[in-house]
C-alpha cells in the first residue's frame, strides 16, 4: 500500500525529497511551521494551546499540507483563557492576536482541524493574509471571536461547520461573524453555519463568491452580506470593479436574529480599495436553487440594496423557494443609485411582494417534509426553469447529518433538493464527484463559474464592521484521476 501511495503522489507531481512532518501535543510550534513545498504535516489527536505562523510558500502542484492524523480524532486548538495575542508563538508582529493560526504563505490544503475558543480583539479561529491557494476542509470552529477571517485568490472551505463564532470581544464593540472575508475570491460548499451568538453568518468583501450547497442558520444578526472589497479587489487603479455573489443550492433559514428585516445586504460602506486597485462601482448578487425559509411576523425583506453612494446593484433570482417574507427586494435610496431586480419561476409566500421579477408562483404551503425536502404532492416539484447555473450537487442532509453533498441529476424542482433523489451522498473522503464546468450562464449577464466540485481548487471565477447595517421597513488528466481515486480509498472515513 505505501508503494502504491508513493506512486501516487509522484503521479500527480510530488518529489521524492517531500517529508511528513508528525505533530504531538508536547511539540513546538516551530516544527510545524517549518513545513515547505510538498511536505505533509500530520497532527495526532490532542489539544493544542500555540499559535501557529505559517510563513512558507507551497507550489499550486506542490502544496504543504496540514491534516490530522485520525479524521475520526481530529486534534483541537483550543485557546480557552488565553487570549490569542498571550498564547506561545514565533510570530511577534503588531497583529498577532489575530489568529490561532495565520497564513502569509500561499498554497497550503489544511483538513481536518477544530479551532475553538480562539478570541481576542478581531482575532479569528484561522486568518488567511492576503495569500492564494488556501482551502480548508473537514475543519471545525466552534466559539471563536470569528471563524474565519482574512483574503485571498482560491480561499476555498469545503465539508466543514462554523458553531458559535461571532462574539462582541469588547464591551461597545459591533460583533464579529462565523466567517470575515476581506477580498480575493472565496468558494463555500458542504458546510453548516449555525447560532452565531451575535454577529452574520458570512460577511464577504470577495470580489467574487460563491456560496453553494451549504445549510445556514439562526445568525445573531442578519444572514449576510457583500461588501465593498479592500483587498484582491482586482481593478487597475482607474476603472471601478464589479463585486458579484452567487448563493445557488443553499438551505438558508432566518431564525430569529437582532437585526431581522433583512436576511442579505448589498451595501458599498467605503471608498477605493485599500490596496488601491480600483474602487467599486457595481455589486450582483445571484441566488439560484435556493430553499430559504424566513420568520413569520417580521417586516422582513430577502435582499436589501442598502446603499446612497450611486453604485449600480443587481439582483437576480430564479428558481428560489422563499417562505415568510414581506419582499423580495427592498431598495434603499432610490433616487442615488441604480438598481436592478430580475428573475423567474420562484415559490413564494401568498403575498410575498415580488416586482420586477416574473413568472412567480404564489402559495400558502409548500408541501416540505423532513430537512426542508420537498414531499408528494409539492407545488415546487417540476416547475423549475431551465437555467445552465442551476445546481447539480445539493446538501446533504439537515442539521442531523451535516457536512456532506450528493450529486443532483435533475434540477426540475424549484428549491435547493429534488424530490425523491436517492443519489449517495459524499464527504470529501469518499469517491470525488467530477469536476464541474457550468460554461456561460444565459440568463445573467455575467459568465458562470467553472469549479472543481471537490479537492481541487476554483479554477476560474466570474470576474471591517460590524455591518449591522438599517433595520428598514487528456493522459495527465488520467493520471489525475486515478491518483485521487487511490488516495481517496486509502484516507479512512470521518464518521464525525
Amino acid at each position: 500500500m505505501r508503494a502504491l501511495l508513493f506512486v501516487a503522489v509522484a503521479l500527480l507531481g510530488g518529489t521524492a525529497s517531500a517529508k511528513t512532518i508528525t505533530i504531538s501535543p508536547g511539540d513546538a510550534f516551530t516544527k510545524m511551521e517549518a513545513a515547505v513545498a510538498g511536505d505533509v504535516v500530520e497532527i495526532a489527536p490532542g489539544t493544542y494551546k500555540f499559535r501557529v505562523n505559517f510563513s512558507q510558500d507551497g507550489t499550486p502542484t506542490q502544496p504543504i499540507t496540514v491534516r490530522a492524523q485520525d479524521p475520526a480524532n481530529r486534534p483541537i486548538w483550543d485557546l480557552t483563557g488565553i487570549p490569542v495575542g498571550t498564547a506561545p508563538g514565533s510570530y511577534t508582529a503588531g497583529d498577532k492576536h489575530r489568529g490561532c493560526w495565520q497564513f502569509h504563505g500561499a498554497n497550503y490544503r489544511v483538513d481536518g482541524i477544530v479551532f475553538r475558543n480562539c478570541t481576542d480583539d478581531s482575532s479569528a479561529g484561522v486568518r488567511v493574509v492576503n495569500v492564494a491557494g488556501i482551502e480548508l476542509r473537514h475543519c471545525k470552529f466552534v466559539g471563536n471571536t470569528n471563524g474565519l477571517t482574512g483574503a485571498g485568490d482560491g480561499l476555498v472551505v469545503e465539508y466543514s461547520e462554523f458553531d458559535g463564532n461571532g462574539h462582541v470581544f469588547t464591551a461597545g464593540d459591533n460583533p464579529a461573524h462565523q466567517i470575515y472575508i476581506f477580498g480575493g475570491t472565496l468558494a463555500v460548499r458542504y458546510s453548516y453555519f449555525h447560532d452565531s451568538p451575535a454577529g452574520q453568518n458570512f460577511h464577504v468583501r470577495a470580489r467574487d463568491a460563491t456560496l453553494e450547497y451549504n445549510w445556514l442558520t439562526r445568525p445573531g444578526s442578519y444572514m449576510g452580506d457583500l461588501m465593498s472589497c479592500e483587498y484582491l479587489c482586482g481593478g487597475n487603479g482607474t476603472a471601478g470593479i464589479t463585486q458579484k455573489m452567487l448563493l445557488r443550492g443553499n438551505v438558508i433559514v432566518q431564525g430569529t436574529p437582532a437585526n431581522h428585516s433583512q436576511l442579505l445586504v448589498m451595501l458599498k460602506d467605503g471608498g477605493a480599495s485599500a490596496d488601491a486597485t480600483g474602487d467599486v462601482n457595481a455589486m450582483q448578487m445571484t441566488l439560484i436553487g435556493n430553499t430559504i425559509i424566513g420568520t413569520s411576523g417580521y417586516q422582513n425583506s430577502l435582499v436589501h440594496h442598502l446603499n446612497d453612494s450611486g453604485i449600480s446593484t443587481s439582483a437576480h433570482l430564479m428558481n428560489n423557494l422563499v417562505t415568510n417574507f414581506v419582499r423580495l427586494n427592498l431598495i434603499e435610496a432610490p433616487a442615488m443609485m441604480n438598481h436592478t431586480v430580475d428573475g423567474a419561476s420562484n415559490w413564494l409566500t401568498t403575498g410575498t411582494d415580488a416586482t420586477s421579477v416574473t413568472g412567480s408562483l404564489f402559495g400558502a404551503d409548500a408541501m416540505l417534509g423532513a430537512g426542508y425536502v420537498p414531499g408528494t404532492g409539492s407545488p415546487v416539484v417540476g416547475k423549475a426553469t431551465v437555467s445552465a447555473s442551476a445546481p447539480v450537487y445539493e446538501y446533504y442532509r439537515d442539521e442531523t447529518v451535516t457536512q456532506r453533498g450528493r450529486a443532483r441529476a435533475t434540477a426540475a424542482d424549484i428549491g435547493a433538493f429534488e424530490h425523491g433523489n436517492a443519489a449517495t451522498p459524499f464527504d470529501g473522503y469518499g469517491v470525488v464527484p467530477p469536476p464541474l464546468d457550468l460554461g456561460a450562464d444565459a440568463d445573467w449577464p455575467w459568465a458562470g463559474d467553472a469549479l472543481i466540485a471537490d479537492g481541487g481548487t476554483v479554477a476560474a471565477m466570474p470576474g471591517g464592521c460590524g455591518c449591522d447595517v438599517g433595520a428598514a421597513g487528456g493522459g495527465s488528466g488520467v493520471v489525475l484521476v486515478l491518483g485521487v481515486l487511490l488516495l481517496a480509498r486509502l484516507r479512512r472515513r470521518d464518521t464525525r
